[in-house]
């Protein structure tokens, strides 16, 4: 399996993939926190990092993506904060870069968490990726919204996410 994840973090993604035991061919990752980076080069030295998303070219990945994963941030759009700006605030909107990411590189699969959000957030969220992917929309079976998961069930967080 051919991998992309952007908002990379320490590359939780990739041990996720590990202990499921699904082998994965090639890793990319998108990251601009140096200790985070730090973190997953000593883990995974093999991965091929590309730095900040917004830099991110279809044309810079030499395989075809089977899953795209990531998590843009959250801090404009968590309901902890008061005076959130929503997709339109600096942080959150980096969403938009997780939309042209997915338009350019149409990987098979893809997995897209954030926080617990205003629906309107929500909405949007669903219908950019729909636009994407029409044929899981509309009602069909595999419509594209997302589900609400609490962190506590995989984790010491208990935290709400929406994947």
């Amino acid at each position: 399996m051919n991998v992309l994840s952007i908002f990379d973090g320490i590359s939780v993604a990739r041990v996720a993939l590990d202990l499921a035991h699904i082998q994965v061919k090639n890793y990319y990752a998108s990251e601009i926190e140096k200790n985070a980076i730090s973190i997953s080069k000593k883990n995974y030295p093999t991965i091929v990092r590309f730095g900040s998303v917004i830099d991110l070219c279809a044309n810079m990945i030499t395989e075809p993506i089977d899953l795209l994963i990531g998590g843009s941030p959250c801090q404009d759009l968590s309901i902890a904060k008061k005076k959130r700006k929503g997709l339109e605030g600096e942080r959150s909107g980096l969403f938009w870069e997780f939309v042209r990411v997915l338009k350019e590189v149409k990987p098979k699969y893809f997995l897209l968490e954030n926080v617990r959000m205003k629906k309107e957030h929500m909405d949007v969220i669903s219908q950019q990726v729909s636009e994407v992917y029409p044929e899981c929309s509309n009602g069909s079976l595999f419509g594209i919204e997302p589900i609400l998961i609490n962190s506590a069930k995989l984790s010491a967080q208990n935290r709400n996410r929406l994947y």
